[in-house]
């Protein structure tokens, strides 16, 4: 009985250590990056986006096996709500990252209208409605008036 007794506090001091040993190294992995959240969810279309910045999309699973090797490298990581978050070293310069970044939305914003846009013609000539108007009003977006065909 005596060694029972023993080896359970020691068994509970081991797996709280070990337990301790894992925090610490995620807090320190967390620690070395700051994470700059976007909007952008759509894979395809923030690769279109990046793409006219002369960028190519860079993507991790998790901050512990990102490993940056200079303040200017940059990596988008998937948040839990489906989100892209920009992920950047410490020592970066995280107001200039702020600023490529949303330019980078408005790039990913425009080419997501433009997808809109399309579906918008495709699902209404679909539903039999034709295009009467389309004007682009001053602030670059787009108005469309339909009609409905009644000959279906």
């Amino acid at each position: 009985m005596s060694i029972e007794i023993l080896l359970i506090p020691l068994a509970i001091a081991v797996t709280k250590q070990v337990a301790d040993s894992i925090s610490n190294y995620t807090e320190n992995k967390r620690n070395e990056f700051k994470v700059i959240e976007t909007r952008m969810k759509d894979e395809a279309l923030l690769k279109q986006a990046l793409e006219e910045w002369s960028c190519s999309l860079r993507q991790v699973e998790s901050l512990d096996s990102l490993k940056l090797s200079n303040e200017n490298e940059v990596t988008f990581l998937l948040n839990q709500e489906g989100c892209y978050s920009l992920v950047i070293s410490t020592t970066a310069d995280e107001q200039a990252f702020r600023v490529w970044v949303d330019n980078v939305e408005k790039s990913y914003t425009h080419y997501l209208q433009q997808r809109v846009y399309q579906n918008l013609i495709e699902k209404a000539k679909e539903q039999g409605l034709i295009l009467e108007k389309e004007e682009l009003l001053e602030d670059n977006s787009i108005q469309v008036t339909y009609i409905l065909n009644e000959q279906q």
